[in-house]
């Protein structure tokens, strides 16, 4: 299974989503700010990223952008119920988009197919020590 970080504002969808993921098998961590949700992925070993989001163009998509910076960003799954989601979803390239009502099923049914995926890792050159005249080296 796998490490899931939850960003949703509101506390019992946030209990309700968190239950249903952890009864799938996976550790949940959960945050109620997009800025929260960047500072944890930075820490490293998040699978799968799920944001509840009253509004996708506000905020989500600078998450996005960030996430695509990163050497092994994990994929991101939007939780909307705004009639712009599922376009916001394919532009900015989220992994997968539940629309609201939402179906607890199918978003753990969709966070098992995303951990099931073998995800590409982007090689990174960076100079070693900081030190832009020494050799650069390959990160995985």
């Amino acid at each position: 299974m796998g490490t899931v970080l939850v960003v949703d504002t509101d506390p019992d969808t946030r209990s309700r989503v968190e239950s249903a993921i952890a009864n799938a098998g996976n550790t949940v961590l959960v945050v109620s700010s997009l800025g929260d949700a960047f500072d944890t992925i930075g820490e490293g070993g998040i699978d799968v990223v799920v944001v509840d989001s009253y509004d996708p163009r506000v905020g989500v998509a600078d998450l996005a952008r960030k996430l695509d910076a990163l050497p092994d960003a994990p994929p991101l799954v939007l939780v909307s119920r705004s009639p712009h989601a599922p376009e916001i979803s394919a532009r900015i390239g989220v992994a997968a988009f539940v629309a609201k009502p939402l179906d607890v099923a199918e978003l753990v049914a969709a966070i098992q197919r995303l951990l099931g995926e073998v995800r590409p890792v982007r090689v990174v050159e960076t100079a070693v020590d900081d030190d832009p005249s020494a050799p650069v080296r390959q990160v995985r």
